[in-house]
């Protein structure tokens, strides 16, 4: 790459709104404008479209709504991969709000996850995410229902499906905890394991036992990473789309526009190995 082009960038972990924000089709318009190429989408909860009540129809309408939408992306001329799944704040929703009680958001889960498995098996979707840990205190025996509803995920790696992990930031610990699961489940496709909204330890910590990692693409942490960071990671906006929320967690354009700064700056590849070659080697897409 000459300095002063922009770098073509891929957004490992975003979200679309439709029914409150642009949606996907204004995001990968003004994605690609600022050198997008590729988003992988990452469905929100059911009621943040306004599908209620949160049953299980409720999230099969999800899946439908996310599989629209990445086709929307794909129409603007983004390479994008599908994902769906049961965030592990959707327990404590579920509890708090719904009134579902814990045994039915358990059997809720596994039930929504294990459908998910089967239209990653078919094609309908490319992976599971998120699931995982609350990132925040809750009561144990909420953590103790997302994680089972994390490991029914890790067992549809022998489907071919992916998975983006949202889990507490609690550095080499919170992977190595769920490297004794994976491996506790014989889970054998680490490449497919994603473990988003990683700190840069533990993004290091992932590639060292196998898997993948994500880290926000927020300006201040690109430009501690440059140059110091080896780029063994993606980069993700993790956008919301909600005008309620503007900009969280960054706008994938200006994400974009960060890394193109940075290459007339000197960090030309560093910036393609961690918003080119390794989305292209992860998620299995042709470069740009």
């Amino acid at each position: 790459m000459e300095g002063g082009k922009k770098v073509p960038v891929g957004d490992a972990h975003a979200h679309s709104n439709p029914a409150r924000g642009m949606g996907a089709r204004e995001i990968a318009r003004r994605f690609r404008r600022s050198g997008g190429w590729f988003i992988a989408l990452l469905s929100l909860n059911p009621w943040s479209y306004g599908i209620e009540p949160p049953g299980y129809e409720a999230y099969m309408k999800v899946v439908d709504l996310i599989v629209s939408e990445c086709r929307r992306a794909r129409e603007e001329g983004l390479k994008v991969k599908c994902f769906s799944g049961f965030h592990p704040a959707d327990v404590d929703r579920l509890i708090d709000r719904y009134r579902l009680r814990p045994e039915e958001v358990l059997q809720l889960g596994l039930r929504v996850v294990r459908a998910l498995r089967g239209m990653c098996r078919d094609g309908v979707i490319d992976g599971i995410g998120e699931v995982g840990r609350q990132h925040y205190r809750t009561a144990p025996e909420r953590v103790a229902i997302a994680s089972l509803i994390m490991e029914e995920a890790l067992e549809a790696t022998e489907d071919g499906c992916m998975i983006q992990l949202h889990l507490e930031q609690a550095g080499r610990a919170t992977i190595d905890t769920v490297d004794m699961v994976v491996r506790r489940l014989g889970v054998k496709a680490r490449e497919t394991v994603i473990f988003h909204h990683s700190t840069l330890q533990m993004a290091t910590r992932a590639r060292e036992l196998g898997y993948n990692a994500t880290v926000p693409g927020v300006p201040k942490m690109l430009d501690y990473a440059a140059g110091k960071a080896e780029p063994i990671f993606m980069i993700e906006s993790d956008f919301i789309d909600d005008p309620r929320r503007p900009g969280v967690v960054v706008y994938p354009w200006l994400m974009a526009e960060k890394l193109s700064e940075l290459a007339t700056k000197g960090y030309e590849e560093w910036a393609w190995k961690v918003a080119v070659e390794n989305v292209s080697r992860v998620f299995g897409v042709e470069p740009p």
